[in-house]
């Protein structure tokens, strides 16, 4: 059902709880109330990367910013439930990006709502075999992948009856408005007339006109990544 994903805002969590749980409700609760007060169709998103494999060994003591900041914000599988269960007390659709095949297993075994596929995912089959099958509805990020290799991810969707949908993005962060290639929904739209076509990027948060832009060209879900200020 592509009406599914019709003016759905993704607001994703990504690894802004610290590692804190706490913290991780302080987001979604203020979050919840904005939702609540304008009546807004959301999801919030986790990332799940299985780290005893996802990070090479040689790596696990590094200074490498990205390691430190996936090990340093680690929750536990008995953490994110306990998040996962707050949101869905809230109303609120989740949604998890995996970053390998086991996470797969543990979105459906925690009943995520959506499966979301990053850019860098994009292309990795293995990772989509394993995604399709369960019946969660998807969403794929498209950011530096050439359209002939969309082309390939959403033939591979409809032969496995998926319900799914294409976001535009620009894989920058932050992405200046020169960057944005807005434009570029209309070609996703007109060349994928029956999947819906949304709008994940990094944008400037202060300035509005991009979303508003992308709606413009067709996008009719948008994903934004959230946090909330804090002594850290």
């Amino acid at each position: 059902n592509k009406n599914f994903f019709n003016d759905l805002f993704a607001l994703d969590l990504a690894n802004n709880h610290f590692g804190d749980v706490s913290h991780a409700k302080k987001i979604i609760s203020q979050f919840s109330k904005i939702i609540k007060k304008y009546k807004i169709k959301s999801k919030i998103k986790f990332q799940f990367r299985d780290l005893d494999t996802f990070i090479h060994k040689n790596f696990l003591n590094s200074n490498e910013k990205y390691v430190r900041r996936f090990i340093d914000t680690k929750l536990s599988d008995s953490q994110f439930q306990y998040v996962v269960k707050f949101i869905k007390k809230n109303k609120i659709l989740t949604s998890c990006t995996p970053f390998d095949e086991n996470s797969v297993s543990k979105i459906e075994k925690m009943k995520f709502d959506i499966i979301k596929i990053a850019s860098v995912s994009a292309t990795d089959f293995n990772l989509h075999e394993r995604a399709v099958k369960n019946n969660l509805p998807k969403i794929i990020s498209t950011g530096g992948v050439k359209i002939l290799d969309i082309d390939k991810i959403v033939s591979f969707y409809k032969k496995k009856n998926q319900t799914f949908a294409l976001m535009h993005c620009i894989s920058i962060y932050p992405t200046e408005n020169k960057d944005l290639q807005i434009n570029f929904i209309k070609n996703l739209v007109n060349r994928y007339r029956d999947v819906p076509i949304g709008w994940s990027t990094h944008e400037n948060p202060e300035d509005f006109r991009p979303s508003t832009l992308a709606y413009s060209c067709g996008a009719r879900l948008i994903e934004k990544h959230i946090g909330i200020d804090s002594k850290k």
